[in-house]
């Protein structure tokens, strides 16, 4: 996947939020415009969280969540471990190709920080 492309392009999307009308527009409206603009790399908790929790560019949102929770498997927009949880929802497909990654990650997570092992005995 080229990480300088931009989402639109990723998912050839053509939209344009002067079609909405100021009193139709929400913040949604907003964000998803903004997401579009944004590269790979320039995707934060926030939008990768949103792109979850909406179902949007799994695929991406997947790849990126990955790349957060090997920095801090127990980040999350609104709570701990709420990406990870998030993760844990998706269908199966969507993490197959993840699965000796998330499992190390996992691992290493469990013996660094025992305290937050609930987290994981609720997720799983």
């Amino acid at each position: 996947m080229d990480v300088e492309k931009k989402v639109k392009y990723i998912y050839n999307i053509s939209f344009d939020l002067a079609d909405i009308s100021k009193e139709d527009r929400c913040p949604m409206h907003d964000w998803y415009n903004n997401l579009i603009d944004k590269t790979f790399n320039q995707l934060d908790l926030f939008d990768v969280t949103r792109m979850l929790i909406q179902k949007m560019f799994l695929e991406l949102a997947v790849l990126k969540a990955i790349s957060f929770i090997k920095e801090n498997p127990f980040c999350g927009q609104r709570y701990e471990g709420e990406l990870l949880e998030l993760l844990c929802k998706l269908d199966r497909c969507y993490l197959k190709k993840y699965t000796i990654e998330l499992k190390e990650i996992l691992r290493d997570a469990l013996i660094k920080n025992k305290s937050k092992r609930q987290i994981f005995l609720r997720i799983f």
